[in-house]
């Protein structure tokens, strides 16, 4: 095709403009700067005078000129292969000969080199009327329509490239989307039941080959399973860069599977590879699976609002593995107030909060319910129950004795509760002893409530030491002293 436009020639250079009028439907009319308004034109052969040209893109020059022709040094391309490309630029009312009195950009473009399956170097700028180019594959197949054009003109030719295939050699395997899913049934928006699985057919220099037909498998999956594991599709063509994936649909049984890819060789052989494992585990819990912890199991808060207490839920399967990201697990409690749920995270476990305040109990319940196996069989409500052991501060007693043991002193502690009794002292209350004129014989001095339990002995808490006389004519003095948390003092002693 050509493009058609005006231009008037100087010494030293060549303006070129839209005209306006003239030239052919595929022409590209331009006007010269400083076109005179007035007055009828001149001869051409005047200096000064304007002069039409229709530019026009082909291979070859003079009589010899083809239009529409981009020039080749090769039409059949081997896979990565390259070729020479020529484009002649020529003015059609000048007898098709080459335009050499200014610089043109010529520029390429073809359906593989927008996909990025082939390149070329574009655009061209010439000044001596021939535009060239290199073309290179990068896995477009099996051909390829290549044309040259000049931006603001109709000016274009174009050549069709056979481009041979490559030769399969291998497929290699890439990274699964996720490497562990959740088993059928038991899947979440942060923990899917399904896996993307990527491969890649190369050749023998490891370049991607396309349109390759890819047939995939499962291994590892249980003898029996209720739910066997499936991939969708069983098989696809590889893509322009020799990419295909198939999807993991994970089964009801725990296990660890891969996905087997294969291609069949040029030779007619079968090429194969197996994906990364993938892990498929945790299913629903179990009722003897269901694990209830508490940060602090006597609590300073008989008679204080807002003392918090963490309570962890840990939850297995039925076999044994950690329930993974896909189960919420339900609170209440008898007192005080609870956080009403948590979401289990992929180490099988969540974390709510028990707060103090109304209803005021000693011995509050704090239950956790899901939905799991139970023990008996078949699927239902399953639940774990803890306990707290709510205490205070409030008015501290202890009454320091001789033990049973030779030698030994007890100091019983305890404290009020809101109904006047008296309990076990609250995580955090320290009992120190310490002697005059003696010796103790204990290596620890002083006892601390720690709370990682339900007190045996609900009415007090008995710490003990061994302690002596360093001169039994001297009477020794044993004293205790006893610290509650909300930091209220009591003292008693004996002699020894």
């Amino acid at each position: 095709m050509s493009g058609k436009f005006l231009a008037r020639a100087s010494a030293l250079s060549l303006a070129v403009f839209l005209a306006a009028c003239g030239g052919d439907e595929n022409s590209t009319p331009i006007v010269p700067i400083g076109e005179q308004t007035g007055g009828e034109s001149g001869d051409e052969s005047e200096p000064g005078a304007e002069q039409e040209q229709v530019i026009t893109l082909g291979s070859g020059q003079d009589s010899s000129f083809i239009e529409g022709q981009i020039k080749t040094n090769i039409t059949n391309l081997a896979p990565r292969g390259t070729a020479t490309l020529q484009v002649s630029i020529v003015d059609a009312l000048n007898s098709n000969k080459l335009i050499t009195d200014r610089d043109v950009d010529v520029s390429f473009r073809s359906g593989c080199i927008t996909n990025e399956t082939a390149s070329i170097d574009s655009p061209v700028v010439t000044g001596s009327g021939i535009a060239e180019t290199t073309y290179t594959a990068n896995g477009c197949t099996p051909t390829d329509t290549i044309t040259a054009f000049i931006d603001g003109t109709q000016a274009s030719a174009s050549v069709v490239l056979n481009i041979e295939s490559a030769d399969a050699d291998r497929i290699i395997s890439k990274a699964p989307q996720y490497t562990s899913i959740a088993p059928a049934g038991s899947g979440s928006s942060s923990r899917p039941s399904e896996s993307e699985v990527g491969f890649r057919v190369v050749d023998q220099a490891g370049d991607p080959v396309p349109g390759v037909e890819v047939s995939f498998s499962i291994s590892g999956d249980t003898a029996s399973p209720t739910i066997p594991v499936t991939i969708d599709p069983p098989e696809a063509t590889s893509d322009a860069n020799g990419e295909i994936s198939t999807l993991v649909i994970a089964g009801s049984d725990s296990t660890v599977i891969r996905v087997i890819a294969g291609i069949e060789t040029v030779d007619g052989g079968l090429s194969e590879t197996q994906s990364p494992p993938i892990a498929i585990n945790s299913t629903i819990p179990i009722e003897n699976g269901l694990t209830l912890a508490a940060s602090n199991f006597i609590p300073d808060a008989q008679f204080t609002a807002g003392t918090t207490v963490d309570f962890t839920v840990f939850a297995t399967d039925k076999n044994g593995q950690n329930v993974r990201g896909n189960t919420t697990i339900n609170f209440t409690t008898t007192g005080g107030s609870i956080t009403p749920e948590c979401q289990l995270n992929q180490d099988g476990a969540c974390t709510v909060v028990w707060r103090s305040q109304s209803l005021w109990l000693t011995k509050p319940e704090i239950t956790a319910t899901t939905i799991g196996e139970l023990t008996a069989g078949g699927v239902g409500t399953i639940s774990q129950t803890g306990e707290l052991f709510v205490s205070s501060s409030k008015d501290p007693s202890v009454d320091l004795t001789v033990g049973t043991r030779a030698g030994e002193y007890c100091a019983s502690v305890s404290v009020a509760d809101r109904s006047g009794g008296r309990i076990h002292p609250p995580t955090g209350t320290e009992v120190a002893f310490a002697i005059k004129d003696g010796e103790i014989l204990s290596a620890e001095t002083t006892k601390t409530v720690r709370g990682g339990s339900l007190p045996i002995d609900e009415s007090k808490y008995v710490a003990c030491v061994f302690a002596e006389q360093t001169d039994s004519a001297v009477p020794a003095r044993l004293t205790v002293t006893v610290t509650t948390p909300g930091e209220t003092v009591v003292e008693d002693l004996i002699s020894l």
